[in-house]
C-alpha cells in the first residue's frame, strides 16, 4: 500500500473513533509511526486528508455499484441491488465519522451531497426504463427524483441520524424501501 492510502486509511479509522474534527495528524503520526513532515508531504492540511477519505469512500461506493448494475437488465434488479450494495456501503460509516461534515467541514459536505444528487439522478433513468417496460406504474419522475432526493438530504445526513440512534444503513434502506414499496402491508385490500 502506497503511503497516501496508508494515510488515508490511517485517518479514517483514527475518524471512525473520534470523528473528523476531535481527529487529529499528531495522532495519525503517532499510531503509524511516521512524522507529520511525511503526511504533509502528501497533504497541505488535515481538510485535505478528510477530503480524501471522502473522495476514495465515494469512488469505492461508485465502483461497485455500477460494475453490478452495469450486468443487469431487469429494473427491479438494478433497484433492489442499488439499495443493497449502498446501504452495505454505508454499514461503514458510523454516526461519528461523518457527523463533523456538515458542520466543521461544509465544503466537504457539499461535495458529498453533489454526489448523492448524482447517484439518486441515476435511479430516475432506471426508473423510466422500467416504466417501459412494464415493471413500475407509469409516474411522473421528475416529482419522485425531487421528493426521493429531498427526502435523502433531510433524513439520510449526520445530524438527523445522530438526533435519532440511527445508522447511515438503517436510515438509507427504510427511505429506499419506503419510495419503492409504501408502507401499506401487503395483505391489505380495499
Amino acid at each position: 500500500m502506497q503511503t497516501r492510502d496508508k494515510i488515508i486509511l490511517g485517518f479514517r479509522k483514527l475518524a471512525e473513533e473520534k470523528g473528523f474534527y476531535s481527529a487529529t495528524v499528531d495522532e495519525l503520526a503517532a499510531r503509524h509511526n511516521m512524522s507529520k513532515r511525511t503526511i504533509y508531504r502528501y497533504f497541505k492540511s488535515k481538510e485535505e486528508i478528510i477530503e480524501a477519505v471522502m473522495d476514495s469512500f465515494m469512488k469505492e461506493a461508485e465502483r461497485e455499484v455500477f460494475a453490478t448494475l452495469n450486468r443487469i437488465e431487469n429494473p427491479i434488479e438494478k433497484l433492489t441491488l442499488f439499495i443493497q450494495i449502498v446501504a452495505q456501503k454505508l454499514r461503514t460509516l458510523t454516526p461519528v465519522l461523518i457527523g463533523d461534515l456538515p458542520k466543521h467541514y461544509p465544503q466537504i459536505w457539499e461535495k458529498v451531497e453533489q454526489f448523492r444528487t448524482e447517484k439518486l439522478n441515476y435511479l430516475t433513468g432506471i426508473m423510466i426504463e422500467g416504466s417501459k417496460q412494464g415493471y413500475l406504474k407509469e409516474i411522473n419522475h421528475t416529482v419522485v427524483t425531487a421528493s426521493l432526493l429531498a427526502t435523502v438530504r433531510a433524513v439520510v445526513n449526520p445530524t438527523f441520524i445522530m438526533e435519532n440512534n440511527l445508522t447511515p444503513e438503517e436510515t438509507f434502506k427504510t427511505v429506499m424501501n419506503t419510495f419503492l414499496y409504501g408502507i401499506v402491508a401487503k395483505d391489505q385490500s380495499t
